[in-house]
């Protein structure tokens, strides 16, 4: 079995931060079956280690970049290189990998819980545009950003949640971006994501200890194998260390076997271990 984490990636400063923590925990972990594979444009790959699987993919979505890690796999640029692998994790850069991954093989396609659609309004109204498409909503709601199975079932989602982003993007957002918590532009990929799954997607799992945990925990890492960090100033924040606000600890009083302190510790071992970060920090 081959499995791949793949990522889209721009060559932003904070982003480049972000990744060289997710690579520094992939290195970590030795995962026997796993390879990191990046899309991006190729002036932001020529920075990246020599050992990542690199597709040059320049994304068209410029005025609204969530679809980007979306776009990337739908692409034809992607059919050459991910058929080799069994199984995908799509994700984000600001993610980290535990050791637990290497144990993490579910049945079924797996998300984490997403924060998107508690308002009924917005339940409703994912309900009725799936009704529109023709499409079956299972009244399956708040699905993750990070999805993980078999990689024909990854990338049909993502083809097809492509294409409703379009559609609600022209039809919802044309003039208006809309209001959070409620039906907001914002979180286009989100919709469309939750649509997709619920259409095509009989068998779902939805393991929020495993994928997209939050990075600010106090839990041992070995029941998490994916780690998120969410918009938080609270530690382990992604925040608080492009800042640089981590810089004077030592790895020696962190205890890497708890989740805040495993991403501290991993970040500020690619501080030191990766030529990206120096760059950009």
């Amino acid at each position: 079995m081959k499995r791949a984490i793949v990522v889209y990636l721009e060559g932003k400063r904070e982003l480049l931060l972000q990744f060289g923590c997710l690579y520094t925990s992939y290195r970590s972990i030795q995962s026997k079956d796993t390879d990191l594979v990046i899309f991006g444009p190729k002036q932001t790959l020529e920075l990246l280690p020599d050992d990542c699987i690199k597709i040059e993919y320049d994304s068209p979505y410029h005025d609204y970049p969530y679809l980007n890690s979306i776009s990337c796999i739908a692409s034809s640029e992607s059919d050459s290189i991910l058929k080799d692998y069994e199984y995908i994790l799509r994700t984000d850069a600001d993610t980290f990998l535990t050791p637990a991954w290497n144990s993490f093989y579910p049945e079924y396609f797996t998300a984490g819980i997403g924060k998107y659609a508690f308002d009924s309004e917005v339940q409703s109204k994912l309900m009725e545009l799936s009704r529109l498409f023709g499409l079956n909503h299972r009244g399956i709601h708040n699905i993750g950003t990070s999805h993980y199975g078999k990689t024909k079932q990854i990338k049909k989602v993502c083809e097809l949640s492509l294409l409703i982003s379009e559609c609600i993007l022209a039809a919802e957002f044309y003039e208006s971006e809309g209001s959070w918590p409620g039906w907001y532009r914002g979180v286009t990929s989100m919709y469309s994501s939750e649509i997709a799954i619920n259409h095509l997607i009989d068998h779902l799992l939805i393991e929020p200890d495993k994928l997209d945990f939050d990075s600010t925990s106090d839990d041992r890492i070995e029941s998490h194998p994916h780690i998120h960090c969410w918009h938080t100033d609270e530690a382990f924040s992604k925040f608080q260390f492009a800042d640089g606000n981590y810089n004077h600890l030592s790895l020696e009083n962190l205890d890497p076997s708890i989740i805040k302190d495993y991403c501290m510790f991993i970040s500020l071992k690619a501080l030191i271990e990766l030529d990206v970060m120096k760059r950009v920090f």
